[in-house]
């Protein structure tokens, strides 16, 4: 008998069921944000081989910042750094010990938009992520290849000066790809929504609104499975929704 079968046997309170019903649908919305991200990813690395011949142009890090935007730092940071090792196979110039500073810059900047969606899902804060989230991918990089090219610290900063003009070209080209992105973000929103609107059946939790809520109204429940009181000895058990609390040491 399947398992899915055998817990619908024994779990006999519609609550219950319920609960077991809410589980399941949270699994298939965490596919489905799994899946989204690999596609935004995927279209930022096609995207940086297909401008790879215009300097300091690519979509890749805005995808990575507003895949952080949405889905959290972790997320951002996994998506900048896998796009980036992954489209250096398509672009002159291949692997070398820059795929390394490259990855560690845009796994940064896609960490930064996280920090800034957990604030504000504003088109002003993505941007400003989006600048800060630059930033700090051409001092990674820049620094990183300076040093190496000379081992002198000299030789670095004159190289982070000369490389200031395509830094800036980059900033601003990634801003103005955030921009025209940002218009996907009510899909984007959904997606990930769709956690939230599962766990609003059971009146857990306030509607989500039009995504400008604080942070802690995008903290994720988690489950636990606690035995009955009376019945300890009983193999099936209870499923609680508890909200995570931060300051615990759970």
């Amino acid at each position: 008998m399947p398992k899915t079968r055998q817990l619908y046997k024994t779990i006999k309170k519609p609550k219950q069921i319920q609960v077991l019903l809410t589980l399941q649908k949270f699994q298939y919305s965490t596919i489905r944000i799994a899946l989204l991200i690999t596609i935004l990813t995927g279209i930022g690395v096609l995207g940086r081989a297909a401008f790879q011949f215009i300097p300091s142009v690519e979509p890749l890090t805005p995808l990575a910042i507003l895949v952080g935007f949405f889905f959290g730092p972790v997320a951002g940071a996994v998506s900048g750094a896998s796009g980036f090792y992954a489209s250096n196979f398509l672009v002159w110039g291949g692997q070398g010990p820059w795929t390394l500073f490259q990855a560690a810059g845009a796994g940064a900047a896609g960490f930064v938009g996280g920090i800034f969606g957990f604030f504000s899902r504003s088109r002003t804060s993505a941007v400003i992520a989006t600048f800060l989230g630059i930033a700090a991918y051409e001092i990674i990089v820049t620094a990183s290849l300076g040093f190496l090219m000379s081992f002198s610290i000299a030789f670095t900063a004159l190289y982070m000066l000369t490389s200031l003009p395509f830094s800036l070209v980059h900033i601003i080209s990634s801003v103005g790809f955030v921009i025209a992105f940002y218009e996907f973000g009510e899909q984007i929103k959904k997606a990930k929504g769709g956690v939230l609107v599962e766990k609003e059946i059971l009146g857990l939790r306030p509607a989500a609104g039009s995504g400008s809520e604080p942070a802690d109204k995008f903290v994720p429940f988690f489950y636990k499975r606690r035995k009955f009181g009376k019945n300890k000895n009983k193999s099936y058990g209870e499923f609680r929704l508890v909200k995570r609390n931060r300051d615990s040491n759970d």
